[in-house]
């Protein structure tokens, strides 16, 4: 059996552990290097993948605010004999923030999480076609399919306001285009994607893909009522 050799003290223990060590392989630059990209890489992929989780947390979190929304518009639909809130700008008594604020809870901000910064005070805006050539909202018997259209939504982030200007598209004189839409909407508030309430109450979460598919497909009632 092969036997340490004797060293005395600390000295020699210390002398002993340093030639041993010196007897091992060192690694290689490659080696090192390779260590260094697998440990970056992970790192990676791991913040990724925390972004990821956090986009949809806020993307739920939207989704979830336009829900309420939609609740606060079905109970005054119920309340004002089956006609949708009209819209004005933010601060006057028509705007749909005043209309519905007996309706919404007290700690609604009106504004997406996964948008800090805005311009606007607001960053979700009404559908301002949902109104009759009066200047009254239209009635719930007057939708062609509630569930198509489209009541609100996110505001680009270059515009200040409560609603859109999509009015023109009421009697069918004229179409908003994708392009239109997309000046006015932030279509890609989620990544690739945005969120969006309709008539019925239920919300969305849809891709621009999908929504030019809505906008250009014939007698779309995506905006028109």
């Amino acid at each position: 059996m092969k036997t340490l050799p004797s060293f005395p003290g600390r000295q020699g223990f210390l002398l002993f552990m340093n030639r041993s060590l010196a007897k091992q392989p060192a690694f290689t630059l490659v080696e090192l290097l390779t260590v260094v990209t697998i440990i970056a890489t992970l790192s990676t992929l791991g913040l990724a993948a925390t972004r990821g989780v956090t986009e949809k947390t806020k993307t739920s979190q939207c989704l979830n605010d336009l829900r309420q929304v939609g609740v606060a518009v079905q109970l005054y639909v119920g309340d004002n004999s089956g006609r949708f809130p009209n819209t004005s700008h933010q601060g006057v008594a028509a705007s749909w923030t005043n209309t519905l604020a007996d309706y919404l809870r007290t700690n609604f901000l009106g504004r997406c999480c996964s948008v800090p910064k805005h311009r606007s005070k607001l960053t979700y805006a009404w559908n301002d076609a949902l109104a009759d050539t009066q200047g009254f909202g239209v009635t719930a018997p007057s939708f062609r399919s509630p569930s198509s259209t489209m009541v609100i939504t996110e505001l680009a982030t270059n515009l200040i306001g409560e609603h859109f200007h999509f009015s023109g598209t009421r009697g069918g004189a004229s179409r908003i285009t994708p392009n239109q839409f997309r000046g006015e909407v932030n279509v890609t508030c989620h990544g690739s994607s945005a969120n969006y309430l309709f008539a019925d109450g239920h919300a969305e979460n849809l891709t621009w893909t999908e929504i030019q598919s809505r906008l250009t497909e014939p007698n779309s009632s995506f905006l028109v009522p």
